[in-house]
């Protein structure tokens, strides 16, 4: 309950800061982002690519591979799956309901949607924020988790920086993309903490069990 209620106020922080900025000038803090963007701009470009469609399809597509071995991994990718298109989807909305315009100082990939919220932002935390929340619970070896978790923090600000690095996205727009991310991280999490409660409380099954009420059925 109480994650739910972190998301609900991350997505009202979200809409409320949306409807301040998208119809004015941009701020001092918005504007001062001009200074800090065109810096190490090959690092910026690989860390914006991987926050890209393509590479989020091929790391779901391994996640469902793990799970047809391993049932808990299946519902981590599945629940994973959701929260990215439910993210996806909802940032591709509300750019055209803020219909706030891009900065003027692009570096590469000039894009031509609307700047917030950074779809870049919320993604990345929807999905490396859920995918080291997974790992986190999971029974594997410590040094593998810190090694993921930390890999995933890399990500998730790595991609954030890059957007303002590549000039694409004022400070708020990653702000609002971040907010936007951790609402649906919200959900995802008490969504798949459910199935993992309810698959736990389940008494494991016997084959041999399983056997002997099929051979009584038969006779």
């Amino acid at each position: 309950m109480v994650r739910l209620l972190l998301g609900i106020a991350a997505f009202g922080t979200f809409f409320a800061l949306g409807t301040a900025i998208s119809h004015v000038p941009p701020s001092t803090f918005d504007t001062l982002a001009a200074g800090e963007s065109g810096r190490l701009t090959g690092l910026a470009l690989a860390f914006t690519r991987a926050g890209t469609f393509g590479p989020y399809v091929a790391l779901c597509a391994t996640g469902l591979a793990i799970g047809m071995f391993r049932r808990r991994w299946l519902a981590a990718a599945l629940v994973e799956i959701g929260l990215m298109l439910a993210v996806w989807r909802a940032s591709d909305a509300f750019k055209v309901y803020f219909h706030r315009a891009r900065p003027t100082w692009w570096y590469r990939d000039l894009e031509t949607s609307f700047a917030y919220a950074s779809g870049h932002a919320a993604l990345s935390l929807a999905f490396y924020g859920f995918a080291a929340y997974v790992v986190a619970r999971s029974t594997l070896p410590l040094v593998a988790k810190r090694i993921i978790v930390a890999t995933c923090g890399i990500m998730l600000v790595g991609i954030g920086w890059s957007r303002l690095a590549l000039g694409a996205h004022y400070p708020t727009d990653l702000i609002g993309g971040y907010l936007l991310g951790g609402a649906g991280l919200c959900a995802a999490m008490e969504i798949y903490d459910r199935i993992d409660d309810r698959d736990k409380s389940r008494p494991p099954k016997r084959w041999g069990s399983h056997c002997n009420a099929s051979l009584g059925a038969l006779v």
